[in-house]
């Protein structure tokens, strides 16, 4: 991983229990999102650079399908 992405995954991990999840089913699970307003609190305690939240989000996109079983 290069150097100047450190930041931003680091902020990502620090949001990482902070999805949004939905029951389907008997046991089904589906990964929504993430819970923008608790990730915001994490920013801020963690003084994370505001461009780390647009890569936040990419992140979120790319990791999203894969969640919930895709591998798109």
């Amino acid at each position: 991983m290069a150097e100047c992405n450190w930041e931003s995954l680091q902020s990502f991990l620090a949001c990482d229990s902070q999805w949004r999840t939905s029951g389907v089913g008997l046991g089904g699970l589906v990964w929504i999102g993430l819970d923008y307003t608790a990730c915001d609190v994490s920013f801020r305690r963690y003084g994370f650079a505001e461009g780390c939240w647009d890569d936040l989000r990419f992140i979120e996109d790319v990791v999203l399908p894969i969640l919930n079983g895709g591998d798109d």
